[in-house]
């Protein structure tokens, strides 16, 4: 086959256009993943989520609704739903705004704290820490849910059973 020449469709090589999910999980499933409440923005955490999910896992074939670009294997449909949820709850903790567009705001890492008598200061290494590990994952999978994936063989490459 010859790639597509400028203004062609991929469905000339592909069948039909496909339909890739906006979010793989809702608000309900973000409170029953987390038992927390979902925040005011979950409807935005959660499709930021998904597409990490999404790309993440796009090396896996599996059956979708033709309509709605959903898993139609439960197994498959819910390991990809927890994995968002995993993810979001990572995002909520960390104070993660998707509203922001991918540009990352100030760091809320802090580099002392005072309560009263008692205070706590933070070293620089620390505070570095904490602010690369927000933004990774903000780009990238939190390892819980890469963990989450890849036990569910929805990950790298997985031993074929022969014989």
């Amino acid at each position: 086959l010859t790639p597509p020449h400028r203004g062609g469709s991929v469905s000339m090589f592909y069948g039909a256009p496909f339909v890739v999910p906006t979010s793989l999980a809702t608000a309900a499933d973000y409170t029953d993943w987390t038992k927390t409440p979902a925040p005011a923005n979950a409807a935005a955490i959660l499709r930021g989520c998904t597409s990490l999910v999404l790309e993440a896992t796009e090396g896996n074939i599996y059956t979708v609704d033709p309509t709605t670009g959903i898993a139609t294997d439960p197994i498959v449909r819910n390991a990809l739903r927890d994995a968002v949820c995993i993810q979001a709850a990572a995002w909520v903790a960390l104070g993660i705004d998707p509203a922001t567009g991918g540009v990352q705001q100030s760091s809320k890492a802090v580099k002392s704290k005072r309560l009263a008598a008692g205070a706590i200061e933070y070293s620089d290494a620390e505070v570095q820490s904490t602010v690369k590990a927000r933004a990774a994952a903000y780009t990238s999978l939190v390892p819980e849910a890469v963990r989450f994936l890849q036990q569910r063989n929805l990950l790298g490459v997985s031993p074929v059973p022969y014989g």
